[in-house]
């Protein structure tokens, strides 16, 4: 969680200090303090971007929540091939250090987790949870589900996991480990990264598919391709969309 209150507590900031430096509205801000409002991923970021430029460095990051953190860094990492030793030499940080970052031992600093976002050329706001956000893995499990034409209980056996674990999932009730996800994953056939990563934007896709499609995405046919479906009428891109349902379709 992104405690916003507590950064202005323990950094001794104003919400107009904040608002000054990030462009964001002091009203906006008031409003995310009482709760009536969640920050969006690009205020976070901006925030955070703030807090990591600035001379007083800000080296702890006790208003973030490591839950869940460790475990998307994990799934970065591992899914893009990257050994923990390569991101240790990369980063300049110990092995021990994000050792205990990925299995949630320790929280990284601001400028650590900075620096790790920037490593993977993701916005910080993707790796922090909010409430809003804690109810996406249920949803994109259900919606996966559904389009293959599971029932509940046969995700259950396919993935090795109870059905009461998978209701409890698609409800929000609970929240999964890294392992529990790397089992749906598998089951569903999609990426690790799609499902624990809380995909709001463009980044958070591009950073949830695999490396052989994001590679793919570069290639110039399909950049044009893409360009030419940017200038489509909406009705022949619900022709595209429903082409490509019924390929998936024909796949299971």
């Amino acid at each position: 969680m992104f405690d916003l209150k507590k950064i202005r507590e323990e950094n001794n900031l104003s919400l107009e200090k904040i608002s000054e430096t990030t462009n964001l509205p002091v009203a906006y801000l008031e409003e995310v303090e009482k709760g009536e409002k969640e920050l969006t991923t690009k205020a976070i970021d901006r925030i955070v971007s703030m807090l990591s430029q600035s001379q007083k460095g800000y080296s702890d990051c006790t208003f973030i929540s490591a839950e869940g953190l460790g475990d998307k860094i994990r799934a970065l990492r591992e899914e893009r091939g990257i050994s923990l030793e390569e991101m240790s030499q990369k980063l300049g940080l110990s092995l021990s250090y994000l050792s205990e970052v990925e299995r949630g031992k320790r929280t990284p600093s601001l400028q650590s987790l900075y620096n790790i976002c920037r490593y993977f050329s993701i916005p910080v706001s993707l790796l922090i949870s909010t409430p809003a956000k804690m109810r996406v893995i249920g949803q994109k499990i259900k919606l996966n589900r559904e389009a293959k034409g599971l029932t509940q209980k046969q995700l259950a056996r396919m993935s090795g996991l109870s059905s009461g674990l998978i209701a409890q999932l698609e409800a929000a009730k609970v929240q999964p480990s890294l392992k529990t996800i790397e089992s749906l994953a598998g089951s569903l056939e999609v990426s690790v990264c799609y499902l624990i990563l809380e995909q709001e934007d463009v980044e958070g896709v591009i950073a949830g598919i695999t490396p052989e499609l994001r590679e793919l995405l570069y290639e110039p046919k399909v950049q044009m391709i893409i360009g030419n479906v940017c200038m489509m009428e909406l009705e022949d891109i619900k022709l595209i969309m429903d082409f490509i349902h019924m390929l998936k379709n024909r796949q299971l």
